[in-house]
């Protein structure tokens, strides 16, 4: 589980990013960066993604991979991750090739997980 220092978990907080951040997006996933402040993720599914149980699905998909890379990520950044319907009945390994070539593109891995 990622920990609760690096969850952004404020309405305002989500409110900035979206309104300051830049988009990204891939066939699974969709993401907000803002490039300043301590590490922070937010995760978001829609009920388009489908009933609660594949909401949490992809959320919990989309936060472990954050849990695992978080090393190589840079530590200024803020990032809302947005689950597309796609996500849908698909694997971790896919998921996570998705994220990490979308946080790539971003610009928000250190130099040494490039």
């Amino acid at each position: 589980m990622l920990r609760r220092k690096f969850r952004l978990r404020q309405k305002s907080g989500f409110k900035t990013i979206f309104e300051l951040g830049k988009n990204y997006s891939v066939k699974y996933v969709a993401i907000y960066v803002i490039y300043k402040g301590p590490n922070k993720f937010g995760f978001i599914a829609s009920k388009k993604v489908g009933n609660a149980v594949q909401r949490n699905r992809a959320k919990r998909l989309m936060r472990e991979v954050i849990r695992l890379h978080l090393s190589g990520i840079r530590k200024d950044i803020q990032i809302i991750c947005i689950a597309r319907a796609r996500i849908k009945g698909v694997s971790y390994s896919e998921v996570e090739s998705s994220m990490m070539y979308i946080l790539r593109k971003a610009n928000t891995l250190t130099s040494e997980r490039k």
